[in-house]
């Protein structure tokens, strides 16, 4: 491992136990990322924190950043390709001499507020609440890892066609790169209950979008 990625520095970004919902796959995975100017190729255990937009791998009980990125040409992340972006990495949806779909993930971390006594959550700070009464005791473990935690994507994709580059978002900036489709959009949207969180579909809508190739 050291050996592989020797050439790169190493950034802590947190330990196993870090929410999983933060990543984009359920868990660390053997992946191959190619190197620029004929570099040996990396493996090592690979996940996107789609949290953080960082490229973090596995190394014994430790979750390490990959910094810096310069370097890579293509990781293969199970069934994902990603490329380097700036400081970030973008997932290649579709590729062809016609178009192409990529997408910048990206999931905000929203705090529900803290869970209270009997698992009720609350806003804000938690109520004091004598435990004695439930024959138990309000100790200083019981409030670790009480914050309530929920995770909205908000992904960018990127619409690539002859060499030009166009983003949206959702429904409503869609119909601003195709505004004479506007109702084949919306009701496709509406007929497929199409959820602008999941790549494939928003590849699918896209090519409605598109005139039948020659």
């Amino acid at each position: 491992m050291h050996k592989t990625l020797c050439f790169f520095s190493f950034l802590l970004a947190g330990s196993l136990s870090a929410a999983a919902q933060a990543y984009l796959l359920p868990e660390f995975k053997v992946s191959v990322a190619t190197v620029k100017r004929g570099g040996q190729p990396i493996q090592a255990c690979f996940n996107y924190n789609c949290v953080t937009r960082s490229m973090e791998f596995k190394e014994g009980e430790e979750v390490l950043r990959l910094d810096p990125i310069s370097h890579i040409d293509t990781l293969y992340l199970d069934c994902h390709k990603m490329i380097p972006y700036g400081v970030r990495f973008l997932d290649v949806v579709y590729a062809s001499s016609r178009f192409s779909l990529l997408v910048d993930y990206k999931r905000i971390k929203i705090n529900k507020g803290k869970k209270g006594g009997m698992g009720l959550t609350t806003q804000g700070t938690v109520e004091n609440v004598d435990f004695s009464a439930y024959g138990g005791r309000h100790t200083e473990e019981w409030k670790k890892g009480n914050e309530v935690w929920q995770f909205r994507d908000e992904n960018t994709y990127l619409y690539v066609v002859k060499s030009k580059m166009k983003k949206f978002h959702n429904e409503k900036s869609l119909v601003k790169l195709f505004p004479e489709k506007e109702d084949v959009i919306r009701e496709y949207v509406k007929a497929h209950a199409v959820r602008f969180d999941q790549p494939q579909a928003v590849l699918e809508l896209l090519q409605e979008c598109l005139p039948p190739e020659n």
